[in-house]
């Protein structure tokens, strides 16, 4: 009996299957069974050629390029939505009057409505920019209260959104990419409205939860 192997040439052998992994994928699987590129912002880098650090977009600037995304909302719709805030910001106002809410607040309390306030400062800064308006954040003075600090950012606020309303009811055919920022920018404050509210009713323990968990 012959040693040399037997030879088929009409069957082409059989490779072993290497095992799934990121270079094999499952059977019948298409570009979606890949291995997913994990999603990551952008390296911070140095400003392209030309950019300054004075005219490199803003964080709020960028994320309203990316809103651009959204359909748009009507000019009333928006308007709404800014009443909706400025009802917020007025029911807090009052509530910062009301001396049996204030005897309840603690230094957690203050620091809860401080924290919030100085991340509202983008958003109604922006709310301005898109409408032809300006905010100018105040600054806590030596020795001034902080509830009279907090009425007086909310009073500046409120002028703001004022500004905006009459600019979405005045305006026909506002830039598009401002639109969207101004959209954005009122989408985020109004969310950040409604922390600001739970803060200002929040107990003890609540206001301890909000400063751990979404104020840091």
């Amino acid at each position: 009996m012959s040693n040399n192997p037997i030879s088929n040439s009409g069957v082409s052998p059989i490779q072993p299957t290497p095992p799934y992994g990121p270079e094999k994928p499952m059977l019948g699987a298409g570009e979606e069974a890949q291995e997913p590129k994990p999603f990551s912002l952008a390296p911070e880098g140095q400003p392209p050629s030309g950019e300054t650090e004075a005219t490199r977009p803003s964080p709020m600037e960028v994320a309203g390029d990316a809103a651009r995304q959204q359909a748009p909302l009507a000019p009333q719709e928006l308007g709404d939505h800014i009443v909706e805030l400025q009802n917020k910001l007025s029911n807090i106002q009052t509530k910062l009057q009301d001396k049996s809410v204030t005897s309840q607040f603690t230094d957690d309390h203050y620091t809860g409505m401080q924290k919030v306030t100085q991340k509202m400062n983008p958003d109604m800064q922006t709310i301005a920019k898109n409408s032809n308006g300006k905010f100018d954040p105040p600054v806590q003075k030596q020795g001034q209260g902080t509830v009279q600090f907090i009425s007086e950012w909310l009073n500046g606020a409120q002028g703001t959104l004022g500004g905006a309303l009459d600019f979405l009811q005045n305006t026909t055919k506002p830039d598009i990419t401002s639109y969207f920022k101004l959209q954005y920018a009122v989408q985020r404050a109004t969310q950040r409205g409604e922390l600001f509210a739970s803060i200002v009713g929040s107990s003890v323990s609540g206001i301890k939860t909000i400063l751990s968990t979404q104020l840091g």
